[in-house]
């Protein structure tokens, strides 16, 4: 019975230690958040998504936001569409974008 008790007693203890040291590190883990509400763990990783934020903004705009042009930042409406709501189900499709793919690729590596 000693032993059971003692069992029991270290087990609890060993828990609330396992407890204690995960809400320390989490009290003590600093965040950063951007205007989105997306949470990162360092300024540098805040920054580059800050910067991509608002380089590629208007691609996730309303068209209501954009007005009635056939581009936003260079991009066709139809491509932004795709990229965004319907998606690419065949190799045809993306052989047909592949310039606007070259395009978003140069705005977010620069």
């Amino acid at each position: 019975m000693d032993i059971t008790l003692i069992a029991i007693a270290v087990f609890v203890f060993v828990a609330i230690a396992f407890l204690a040291l995960y809400l320390f590190k989490s009290i003590n883990k600093k965040s950063f958040t951007a205007e989105d509400g997306s949470v990162f763990d360092s300024q540098p990783d805040l920054d580059l998504y800050q910067r991509l934020y608002d380089k590629t903004k208007p691609l996730f705009s309303p068209d209501d936001e954009n007005g009635s042009s056939q581009q936003t930042l260079g991009f066709e409406k139809t491509f932004i569409s795709k990229l965004t709501i319907e998606g690419f189900p065949n190799l045809k499709t993306l052989v047909k974008y592949r310039k606007q793919f070259k395009s978003l690729s140069d705005l977010i590596n620069n």
